[in-house]
């Protein structure tokens, strides 16, 4: 084997064009670094050859007029996006970039981007803006919910609809089919909501905001409620759901599950402890249903009263830099299996689509609803950094 000196190796490396080191560093942070293409300051594009080659690898043919047209859309809307949502009073995007006259071709949008020059500055930084907006549309409006909205909605939410009863006098309750399993029958709900189906606008800004985020792991699009009357039922609501096959307990998704209502290892010991039994066995008669509640919802409170010393003990936290220290909840997100018709009706088309069910007590749901835990608050946290990520020099 010929041995490679210093000297050699160096005659060689000069020997190498140029082009083979000219290696694009930040493509490569995205690839294999954990950079997210949102973050990118600026494309590599210094043709419209090569922009066209960049749009076809992406998806759209610029030469294809459904696709020119589907990008001037996105451009709209990502224009619309940015000045109702991002933009401060006073502040309005260039002219330049208010029609497509002035742009003339879509591929300039991607050529401006790539413009470092200090006289464009400033049209380069809003190209580049646009292109984030428009890059995170493209993705949410292409995605399963997109396409089978009706099938997702329908199938989601009819095993809920089917165990959800609203008595004359307007209560509402968990309310077990005849097929179901042996358990407990019914339990009084406070309120059952549907969570509305995020927006547009919400779904951009998440997106926008958590640089992991991508299209595909917005878990909570779609979602249910559960508020209960007590910290107890909290738990029972939790177990009703799977012990009569409500909900498929294969089908969670384990790394998206979160705790910050009660201690889970502190539930556990008390079903565990002799507490409640010799509770029990102290009574000659059997205790009413009630009074196993009431006791047993007492001794979670004082438990938790008592758990100062180490309030994250036993919680199981879901890491959101916009949600409030002070919030809490039981959620957790279960997959279905949609079906779908196909090409034939022999080959229907089935996939898992994700919803996000939340349990909380009306009490501290009230406590969630003023201050840092609000829904207002934890919006406008998530609006401030996405309206950073996208206008960063303003």
């Amino acid at each position: 084997m010929e041995n490679y000196t210093s000297s050699k190796l160096t005659q060689g490396f000069l020997g190498t064009s140029k082009a083979e080191l000219d290696f694009n560093v930040m493509i490569l942070k995205t690839a294999i670094g954990g950079l997210s293409v949102l973050d990118h300051t600026y494309l590599f594009i210094k043709n419209d050859e090569e922009a066209a080659q960049f749009l076809k690898a992406y998806g759209f043919d610029i030469f294809n007029s459904s696709d020119e047209a589907r990008l001037w859309n996105y451009y709209g809307r990502a224009l619309a996006y940015i000045q109702t949502q991002l933009l401060l009073p006073g502040e309005q995007i260039p002219e330049i970039f208010k029609e497509e006259k002035y742009i003339k071709n879509f591929v300039n949008l991607l050529l401006w981007a790539s413009d470092l020059s200090p006289l464009y500055k400033e049209r380069q930084l809003w190209s580049c803006a646009i292109l984030r907006v428009i890059h995170v549309l493209i993705h949410l409006t292409n995605d399963l919910f997109t396409a089978f909205s009706d099938e997702i909605q329908e199938q989601v939410l009819k095993p809920y609809r089917q165990v959800i009863v609203t008595d004359e006098a307007g209560q509402v309750s968990l309310c077990a089919p005849q097929s179901s399993l042996s358990g407990q029958d019914s339990i009084p709900l406070f309120r059952f909501d549907v969570k509305p189906f995020k927006t547009s606008n919400s779904s951009i800004t998440k997106l926008l905001a958590k640089p992991e985020e991508v299209a595909f792991g917005v878990l909570d699009k779609m979602g249910v409620r559960f508020l209960t009357h007590s910290l107890y039922d909290c738990f029972r609501v939790l177990q009703w759901l799977f012990r009569h096959n409500v909900l498929s307990y294969p089908h969670l998704i384990p790394d998206e599950s979160a705790n910050t209502l009660f201690p889970l290892n502190l539930f556990v010991d008390l079903l565990k402890s002799g507490e409640l039994i010799n509770h029990m066995g102290l009574k000659k008669e059997n205790l009413s249903h009630q009074e196993v509640h009431d006791f047993i919802n007492k001794t979670l409170l004082d438990q938790l009263n008592q758990d100062q010393t180490s309030p994250t003990s036993g919680y199981r936290e879901k890491v959101n830099i916009f949600s409030s220290k002070e919030y809490r909840f039981i959620k957790f997100i279960v997959r279905q299996l949609v079906r779908t018709q196909g090409d034939t009706v022999q080959r229907p088309f089935m996939f898992f689509y994700p919803h996000e069910i939340q349990i909380i007590d009306w009490q501290t749901y009230q406590k969630n609803s003023v201050g840092p835990s609000s829904h207002t608050e934890y919006k406008a946290r998530q609006k401030k950094k996405a309206r950073e990520r996208v206008l960063h020099w303003l």
